[in-house]
């Protein structure tokens, strides 16, 4: 990003060719990433701006149905709710022991479900939902899944093509490490067509370069891309692109398995020394119902679907979270206290010696 900023952008515009191969780059990435083709992958800013491509572009009829989880993250609760206008009704999934249970979500689903809009991860508590058997139990009412996976994509395995989302969408700025304003929208390539209100604008188009067929003839005739990448519109953040390509890059470098096994790891460590010390965690140490580092759920998941996953989320009896989050910055030490909940969100460079740090400074107040 810096050689970026430096090298390129102080020459203008016709100096720009060589960042454009970067979203290249991260389109292939991001595709190995996923187990999908580059062709069903569109860099966009944001989680959001990729939710709402497919809760704009949706033809929804008077009586679909949408299954939203209680408790989730705003961005994936706001663009369908303003559905109600067409008359989509919403179907809550409630919010049981800081977790979804599968049998909740298997009663939210109905013969009028349209979509079921999940997050992977939920923000708050950290539990892991079932990709798999929410997918499965959609496909019996032929719904569609949309996933928001800013919360595990880049620290944890995700396959579609063994579990069959039809869209997901997240940020490139948490888990893997991207720059803020850069993110995925992967769209599976036979739902494409069902997003009728996508924004194409210059580069959706099939040879979009060709602007002309000859001196004051422009073309206005180009047919729509094939491919997600029709809904990228026109001039993109080329340094943020560069950064998030780099950032992409090292994770292949490292491996996704390897990231993942470290992060369940250190989470895995500081949920057992969080709760010795005496806190409430949102979600039981021990990884009851855990999906292996595969991707595939270990456990019966009865009691609260796939479990456990990155995020490391607790309370304390005697203090407010927002003070415990004063504290440990104090210290030096940086997490988060999202729905009042203390999240910290140990990743792959996160070291043995920080965490030993966080549970020694917590253990200096009493839970």
């Amino acid at each position: 990003m810096r050689t970026a900023v430096d090298e390129v952008l102080p020459y203008g515009s016709a100096a720009l060719g060589p960042l454009f191969g970067a979203r290249a780059a991260a389109r292939r990435s991001l595709a190995r990433l996923l187990d999908c083709t580059p062709a069903e992958v569109a860099l966009v800013p944001n989680t959001s701006t990729g939710i709402h491509l497919v809760a704009d572009g949706l033809d929804w009829r008077p009586g679909d149905r949408i299954v939203l989880f209680d408790r989730d993250f705003p961005a994936n609760v706001r663009p369908w709710l303003r559905l109600r206008r067409h008359g989509v009704e919403p179907v809550w999934v409630p919010m049981r022991d800081g977790g979804h249970r599968i049998e909740d979500v298997a009663a939210a689903i109905g013969p009028a479900t349209r979509l079921v809009a999940v997050s992977h991860v939920n923000f708050a508590t950290g539990f892991r939902n079932d990709l798999d058997r929410i997918c499965a139990l959609a496909a019996e009412a032929g719904a569609l899944v949309c996933v928001d996976a800013v919360q595990s994509l880049g620290a944890l395995p995700l396959s579609v093509a063994d579990t069959p989302v039809d869209f997901l969408a997240a940020g490139a700025h948490k888990w893997l490490c991207g720059p803020p304003g850069t993110g995925v929208f992967y769209c599976r390539a036979d739902r494409l067509e069902l997003l009728r209100s996508t924004p194409t604008g210059w580069f959706g188009h099939v040879g979009a370069a060709e602007v002309t067929k000859g001196p004051g003839h422009l073309r206005y005739d180009l047919p729509e891309r094939a491919e997600a990448a029709r809904v990228e519109g026109g001039m993109y953040d080329l340094v943020g692109t560069a950064g998030l390509a780099a950032a992409l890059a090292e994770l292949e470098q490292t491996g996704i398995a390897a990231v993942a096994g470290r992060v369940r790891s250190l989470a895995d460590r500081l949920r057992t020394g969080i709760a010795a010390l005496g806190y409430d965690l949102a979600l039981p140490p021990d990884g009851a119902g855990h999906p292996n580092d595969d991707g595939h759920p270990g456990g019966d998941g009865s009691s609260g679907g796939a479990g456990n996953s990155g995020l490391v989320c607790f309370t304390s009896r005697r203090t407010e979270g927002a003070e415990i989050v004063r504290r440990l910055s104090s210290a030096g030490i940086h997490v988060s206290v999202p729905d009042g909940l203390v999240r910290v969100s140990p990743h792959f460079w996160t070291t043995d010696e920080e965490v030993a740090e966080i549970l020694s400074e917590l253990a200096v107040h009493k839970p």
